[in-house]
């Protein structure tokens, strides 16, 4: 039996050269003379005045706004953004310089992403220097996501008044204006998923093998740069296999194959990209799956919090989606009510990836496996967004379609489309307005945005907690730590340190001597921890364990802190403030062996 989706790949246009790959070439002298050339830059400009491209050219300079505002104004620097951005840097900038440099506690992507933008740091010292490059990659990326968002809902149908007012919405809701702009992974996680939620739409609309593809690839980025992507593989895989079954024709068997490799095609690069991920770090690090099995993952972390009841967890997953999703229950319902009645699959797309990703995050929290913060729960955003515009879409008056050549007809057929779509921009706003309020309200409830009450309330002046306190003045603290060790005028490679303490790689990225340092991610990091004066390094800068429990200084040598373990003693001394650890720096005066002598 022929494949399903083959007969749509026959639809396409035999000359359109975007489905033809001989047809991107690199232009002759000839044609350099020709008026090719000509019609390339007609067809860029046309690109960028799109209404996709100005979407995007919008919303990126909106979130680059809101990242030099965090980044220069009021030195908000997220830790875990930092962090990401810090591994990206040790691959060129620190002492051992080497791609394996990079980290294998969390997915690489935004890491990798941020070094092609630190390349230049040497020309502009603030892409390491107040996590430009981070923040860079965050506003692409999200001003991606807006874009295929918008997409999404063009291809599902929506004219353009409440298309353009659900974009909006996303593009411009808090929770997305923040992650946007503050270089964390939130960027590049939304994107991929969104990438790839449009792309299985498409597929379930038309049977596009392309689309499936595309959306295929865009989920093995995504697992590349955040685990709950794991679950969108799974739950996307089912939803093919039941799409694809049920829309396949012939004899059972036929149809079961059918289903079953159109699944392949979609879950392939997801497991490639998984399997050689935890391959790489088995064979460098020892451990398949860092952030699992490593005293730095988030396992070993969260065994350190004091966490809530499972009663407790419950309430916060109901409270951190029903914050972003006020409407979830009756906006659902009724989308899967029509969705049904229409015999359209698509809503299978959005729930299976967007719906697949927040469910990991939500059974994780319930697990104890992560903290209770509202960023988890971010693609509930997304996913909100297409559900009420495939309910929109569900009524045939708000979706596009052509018009009688009759002028009268024409002209009573356009003020009716008019009226409709006010009527669907009326309903976009009846649901979107409360979810947008609703949101803003949480992020600055600690209860609720623990980490963005935390880096907001001193910007916006409410309620300012110490958390949000310490957030302010903890730029400074960084900075004069890292002024003092410069002052020392010590040679390359003489201070060990653990880059997993709070406020180190912002240390580490913004002082003038990176090199300075021994970091787990060296190569000789565990050898000369264990006998510092052989491997030429003198000092050793050890966090408070009262603070960092976890911490390769203290878990080598439990003493050092309070004794100096016999081979060292104290030469500095940092108190905990400003939300950084306690830190000690200790001089080597003998070999550890000599001390336990």
């Amino acid at each position: 039996m022929e494949h399903s989706s083959t007969t749509t790949i026959d639809r396409w246009p035999a000359n359109d050269p975007m489905l033809d790959p001989l047809a991107l070439y690199t232009p002759s002298a000839q044609d350099l003379e020709s008026p090719h050339i000509e019609q390339t830059r007609h067809s860029v400009t046309r690109l960028l005045t799109s209404e996709g491209g100005v979407i995007y050219l919008v919303s990126f300079a909106i979130y680059v706004t809101v990242a030099v505002l965090l980044d220069f104004k009021y030195h908000s620097f997220n830790g875990d953004a930092t962090s990401r951005m810090a591994n990206g840097f040790y691959i060129v900038y620190s002492r051992d310089p080497h791609l394996a440099a990079v980290g294998f506690v969390w997915t690489p992507l935004q890491s990798m992403a941020d070094l092609v933008l630190l390349l230049g740091n040497h020309l502009w010292p603030a892409l390491s220097h107040n996590d430009m490059a981070g923040s860079l990659v965050s506003a692409l990326a999200m001003a991606g996501a807006a874009h295929q968002i918008r997409c999404a809902l063009r291809e599902w149908g929506l004219s353009r008044a409440p298309r353009l007012v659900l974009t909006a919405f996303f593009a411009l809701n808090p929770m997305i204006l923040y992650y946007a702009g503050n270089g964390m992974s939130e960027g590049l996680y939304i994107f991929t998923l969104t990438a790839t939620t449009r792309y299985l739409i498409r597929w379930m609309h038309d049977g596009d093998i392309r689309s499936l593809a595309y959306g295929a690839t865009a989920l093995g980025f995504s697992y590349l740069t955040r685990n709950e992507a794991a679950a969108a593989t799974a739950f996307g895989a089912v939803a093919v296999v039941a799409v694809s079954y049920w829309r396949a024709e012939g004899a059972r068997r036929a149809r079961r194959a059918t289903a079953m490799s159109d699944a392949a095609i979609f879950a392939v690069p997801a497991l490639t990209a998984a399997v050689g991920w935890a391959v790489v770090s088995k064979v460098i690090t020892g451990q398949y799956f860092g952030q699992f099995e490593s005293i730095y993952g988030n396992s070993a972390q969260e065994l350190l919090l004091q966490h809530k009841s499972f009663h407790g967890r419950i309430i916060y997953d109901i409270q951190a989606i029903g914050s972003l999703w006020p409407l979830l229950p009756i906006t659902l319902l009724i989308s899967i009510v029509l969705a049904i009645r229409r015999r359209d699959p698509r809503m299978l797309a959005p729930l299976a990836i967007l719906g697949g990703a927040v469910a990991f995050d939500s059974l994780s929290l319930l697990a104890n496996s992560i903290e209770n913060l509202y960023r988890y729960f971010l693609a509930t955003l997304p996913l909100e967004i297409l559900i009420v515009g495939s309910l929109v879409a569900a009524i045939p008056s708000f979706s596009t379609g052509k018009l009688t050549s009759k002028p009268s007809r024409r002209r009573n057929s356009t003020m009716r489309t008019g009226w409709l779509s006010a009527i669907g921009v009326v309903v976009v706003l009846l649901m979107m307005v409360p979810a947008t309020v609703v949101t803003s309200a949480a992020m600055f409830n600690p209860n609720i945005g623990v980490q963005e009450t935390q880096f907001l309330d001193f910007i916006f002046d409410k309620h300012v907690t110490g958390l949000a306190l310490n957030t302010k003045t903890s730029y400074a603290t960084i900075i004069s730590m890292g002024d003092y060790l410069a002052s020392l005028h010590l040679p390359n490679g003489d201070v060990i340190v653990d880059n997993a303490a709070l406020c180190v790689p912002d240390m580490i990225t913004s002082i003038s001597q990176p090199k300075l340092f021994v970091i787990p991610n060296d190569r000789d990091f565990q050898r000369t921890l264990a006998d510092p004066l052989t491997f030429h390094a003198h000092y050793i800068f050890e966090p408070n364990p009262a603070d960092t429990p976890i911490s390769a200084e203290n878990i080598k040598y439990p003493k050092l802190w309070a004794t100096g373990a016999g081979f060292a003693k104290v030469v500095h001394q940092i108190p905990s403030r400003s939300g950084c650890p306690g830190f000690r720096l200790f001089k080597v005066v003998r070999h550890p062996s000599e001390a336990l002598q």
